[in-house]
């Protein structure tokens, strides 16, 4: 089932590039889509295509050459990502967070996925999906891999999802790596004193029953 599945999407987006030349030249859009440049593969095709939609502002054009890069090219992240936000942008939330979840779903063990659905998830303000996903990218990232924005990116993320304790731990393990990032102390700091003042608000709230 998955060979045939695979097929079909090959079979798409050959033909999709067979037929955006000619979709283009039919009057979508001003200027002439073009072919593929020499040594181009088929993703960057595709890739460079939907980076000129973008600019010309023919978005649905830009998303629909995301999905057939990604369909081509399953491990694409920027177009999973680049897509979503497309999708987001136009209005399309449900849509846009089913494209991510579907790059999810073929890229299970690529940390780069979790991080982009982790950043997708942050900006349509699903704070508890974001920190999932950063959570996730920070457990497959290769240890050879620089971490320190990453690890950010979840303790932020569980701060405003109201999980503090996560955001505490996360930022004390960066200060315990990177003792020169003032950025690092200051936020330890920081939600260290909310925790403080959550836990004095809660001591009075029940000492006043």
């Amino acid at each position: 089932m998955r060979r045939l599945w695979l097929l079909f999407c090959l079979a798409l987006a050959v033909a999709l590039a067979v037929a955006l030349p000619a979709w283009a030249h039919d009057g979508h859009g001003d200027e002439d889509i073009g072919f593929f440049e020499e040594g181009e593969s088929n993703s960057d095709y595709f890739l460079r295509k939907s980076d000129e939609a973008f600019h010309l502002g023919d978005y649905e054009r830009a998303v629909q050459l995301h999905r057939a890069r990604v369909a081509i090219d399953p491990e694409a992240i920027d177009s999973w990502g680049g897509g979503a936000w497309l999708l987001w942008s136009m209005g399309r939330s449900d849509e846009a967070a089913e494209f991510i979840e579907r790059g999810l779903k073929t890229n299970p063990d690529n940390w780069e996925m979790w991080d982009e659905a982790g950043e997708h998830y942050d900006f349509q303000k699903r704070l508890a999906r974001a920190e999932e996903c950063y959570k996730r990218a920070v457990e497959l990232l290769p240890p050879d891999e620089p971490s320190q924005m990453l690890r950010r990116r979840l303790a932020h993320a569980a701060d405003k999802a109201g999980d503090f304790q996560t955001a505490v731990e996360t930022w004390r393990g960066l200060v315990r790596d990177f003792p020169d990032e003032a950025v690092n102390r200051n936020n330890l700091r920081r939600v260290e004193n909310l925790m403080d003042e959550l836990a004095a608000e809660r001591a009075r709230a029940a000492g006043a029953r």
